[in-house]
């Protein structure tokens, strides 16, 4: 089964919405058939300045504590089998319940409160801030100095809530009378969101496409590693996105930098009648793993401030 294409997870048969994240699910897709924008999958118009594509206005989050959660209270309170409740439990951690507007969204987390539940409701808005796109940066003592799409920022050791990386999966996606054997495909991506505590918009680090300056590891992956061990501290790492099952979309063009060109696919191509040709368009999962990186940050930001 195709997973849900904003949280990832695998969809229910016969739902017409994501049984975890509430998403509107387009339908099943068979042989052939084409990705759809991540804006569109979630049923939502053109994104608003700031905001991921997908949000829905007044809709909240419901993530739950499963650290110290017994597997008999969470099959009662989910109505799972024990042998779910037992995964769940042995995972731990945050656990993405449901999406639910805000009155059903209280409603519901009075009714696991009452069960022996931790939740933390979560506006979805927070969840999906838009991220600082990092295009280059130099690593100092304890220190970061980056520069983002709106100017510079310094990141100082002790400033981070919590670090999330993860693989992006890419894929070509070519018109279907061009279709040929798949012979090549992008390299695999790799994110690293760093959340800081005086901002909700985590900054973004594209392995690929930033400039690290002097980089003593000789490699911009190794850098980025690098720069997260200068500057973590006591802060969480959560790497388990690479879990999920990918949920692809159309890429967004990449932050406007020096490596920007280099790495430019090319313009459109011509056939040998002359006629225009598109080229291949590049599917990825980076709005899958904003979502998980986001709702994540705001249930621990939220925790830590004791709401």
């Amino acid at each position: 089964m195709a997973p849900c294409p904003i949280c990832g997870r695998p969809r229910a048969a016969a739902r017409a919405t994501c049984l975890y994240c509430g998403t509107p699910l387009p339908a099943e897709p068979g042989p052939g058939a084409e990705a759809l924008p991540a804006s569109r999958a979630a049923g939502e118009g053109p994104p608003r300045p700031g905001v991921e594509a997908g949000e829905s206005a007044g809709r909240c989050l419901l993530v739950l504590d499963l650290g110290a959660a017994a597997p008999e209270t969470v099959a009662r309170a989910l109505d799972r089998s024990p042998y779910e409740a037992g995964l769940l439990v042995r995972r731990g951690g945050w656990h993405l319940h449901r999406a639910l507007d805000e009155g059903l969204a209280a409603e519901e987390a009075r009714r696991l409160g009452a069960l022996g539940l931790p939740v933390v409701v979560v506006p979805e808005s927070e969840a999906r801030a838009r991220p600082l796109r990092t295009l280059a940066g130099e690593r100092g003592e304890g220190a970061l100095d980056l520069r983002t799409e709106e100017g510079s920022v310094v990141v100082l050791r002790g400033d981070l809530l919590l670090v999330v990386a993860g693989p992006i999966s890419r894929q070509y996606q070519t018109p279907s009378k061009q279709r040929r054997i798949d012979t090549a495909r992008p390299d695999e991506g790799y994110r690293v969101h760093l959340h800081r505590h005086a901002d909700p918009r985590p900054l973004e680090i594209d392995a690929a496409c930033i400039e690290p300056g002097f980089a003593v590891t000789g490699s911009a992956r190794l850098e980025v590693d690098a720069w997260v061990d200068e500057v973590a501290g006591d802060a969480p790492r959560d790497d388990g996105f690479r879990f999920l099952p990918p949920a692809l979309a159309p890429a967004e063009p990449e932050p406007k930098g020096a490596l920007a060109a280099v790495r430019s696919l090319g313009l459109a191509s011509r056939d040998a009648a002359g006629e225009r040709r598109d080229r291949a368009v590049v599917l990825d999962n980076v709005a899958q793993f904003r979502f998980y990186s986001g709702w994540r940050a705001a249930a621990t930001r939220r925790r830590a401030r004791g709401c």
